[in-house]
């Protein structure tokens, strides 16, 4: 992936990762269920919300790239026929998950729009897949 960034549990689900460390090694199952809930999160706020994980508005288009771009693409920012939006996927090794885009523009889109990262909702959710897995 050419444009990603790595949540591996360490800001505020460190103390439920590493309880959850102690029960087993392999992280493995509960990274896909958070790589899955951050792709899905991530392609949200590409077609809908139209802000970073922070809330933050993007800045609008240029209005003459906004003309030219609604003469064929209705999707707004960051959509153009879906390109991006499509490759955002995740990938897990047994420690961390990487969500991310290989499409070699996603680094620029990334930098003044900024789509990748954890919300606030994102790490409520996670806190609570980590819970489940400890059975809390």
């Amino acid at each position: 992936m050419s444009t990603t960034v790595t949540w591996n549990g360490m800001d505020d689900c460190r103390d439920l990762f590493a309880r959850l460390r102690e029960q087993t090694d392999d992280l493995r199952p509960i990274l896909n269920t958070i790589g899955h809930e951050l792709t899905e999160s991530t392609k949200t706020r590409i077609s809908d919300e139209k802000a970073s994980p922070e809330g933050v508005a993007w800045a609008p288009l240029e209005p003459e790239y906004a003309a030219r771009k609604r003469q064929h693409s209705s999707g707004g920012i960051l959509v153009y026929v879906g390109n991006l939006l499509n490759s955002v996927t995740y990938n897990v090794s047994p420690t961390k998950v990487r969500v991310g885009s290989n499409e070699v523009y996603a680094n620029r889109h990334q930098q003044t729009r900024p789509y990748l990262g954890v919300s606030d909702n994102d790490a409520n959710a996670i806190n609570q897949f980590i819970r489940d897995a400890l059975g809390e």
